[in-house]
């Protein structure tokens, strides 16, 4: 039901000076009539613009010649807005922010949401996200990061070009069984005394191998089985996977859509997760399956990539938890056992 007219006090401003006026508002039901004892004008209500509400701040009505209405007639302004039908879901959001009660139930729902999404949705985005990406990103991102291992972690290799060489022909054989396409597959060799007996797969292909896992290795062929695990690691993205997960949506998106400059904040966080954190345990057991699936058709089946798997383990001091190759997740026993479920499993 209408309830014309509607009065109420309010401050007038003729668009045209700064000074206010003390003026009496009334509507008709049509137009807005503004009057004192030396002012009176109207407006159509039609052409006047009522500004949505704020918790409890003044409202402001601006009329069609320039000039505003300022009141704290709050109740008024959203009996007027009822009556004319404006500002309905502005003004209903405006209700629950002057709910301290709702505000608190739903910024709790937020916190809740926020952790689901991390905890659970995140990771599927990443990993969506992480397969769109254009091979051209990850060319980038993997020079970059090598750029910032080479000068803190890496040393330039001792091996002999002929050992180097030998060891690039095994690699080679592992990517043309199992390699993906769209990678520049590459391996490369350092020395690395901090480090020690560790590999490791970047986004590109390129897979870097130190000194002191080839003198820590019985033969080739175990050399063969990390190399085959490294490549899993290319094939399944764990790499950037991992970096999105860190980096959040927002960073995400902003690299698909073509800004490069968050490849810098990518290839700046890589080190930190090859170096001092490693793959999460999803991502070492995709690797293994796919270097334990290749190798079961071998004589040797997956028997060597255990051993060098206890080998790692025992020369950093019986623990499983050195980053690279030897990563946190899951245990050596814990993988070795799954290895020798791959040589039966079809």
């Amino acid at each position: 039901m209408n309830q014309f007219p509607l009065e109420f006090p309010s401050t007038f401003f003729d668009g045209k000076t700064s000074r206010a006026y003390d003026v009496l508002v009334r509507f008709d039901g049509k137009h807005l009539l503004v009057a004192n004892e030396s002012i009176s004008t109207s407006a159509p209500i039609l052409k006047c613009q009522i500004e949505p509400p704020l918790g409890r701040s003044t409202r402001i009505i601006r009329l069609p010649n320039g000039g505003k209405l300022e009141t704290d007639a709050l109740e008024t302004i959203a009996t007027l807005e009822q009556q004319l039908g404006l500002n309905k879901g502005l003004t209903f959001v405006n209700k629950l922010e002057s709910n301290w009660r709702l505000v608190l139930v739903s910024f709790v729902g937020m916190l809740v949401f926020l952790g689901l999404f991390l905890k659970f949705g995140l990771p599927v985005v990443a990993d969506q996200v992480a397969f769109i990406t254009p091979s051209a990103v990850l060319a980038p991102i993997t020079d970059e990061t090598m750029k910032l291992l080479d000068g803190q972690f890496l040393q330039p290799t001792r091996l002999s070009v002929k050992r180097q060489q030998e060891l690039k022909t095994v690699f080679q054989n592992v990517v043309n069984d199992i390699g993906g396409t769209g990678y520049t597959y590459q391996l490369e060799f350092r020395r690395s005394p901090e480090m020690g007996a560790n590999a490791f797969a970047l986004p590109s292909g390129k897979v870097v191998m130190t000194d002191e896992l080839v003198a820590l290795s019985g033969n080739d062929l175990e050399i063969r089985g990390v190399l085959a695990h490294e490549v899993g690691h290319v094939i399944r993205r764990h790499a950037l996977r991992s970096l999105y997960q860190g980096a959040g949506v927002f960073l995400m998106i902003s690299i698909l859509a073509g800004d490069v400059s968050g490849l810098a904040s990518l290839a700046m966080s890589l080190p930190a997760i090859l170096i001092n954190s490693g793959y999460s345990r999803s991502f070492e057991r995709e690797s293994d399956e796919i270097a334990g699936k290749y190798l079961r058709n071998d004589p040797t089946k997956t028997k060597p990539l255990r051993d060098i798997l206890e080998k790692l383990t025992k020369s950093h001091g019986g623990s499983a938890g050195t980053p690279g190759f030897l990563s946190t997740h899951p245990g050596t026993d814990e993988r070795i056992q799954n290895l020798k479920k791959f040589e039966t499993t079809p």
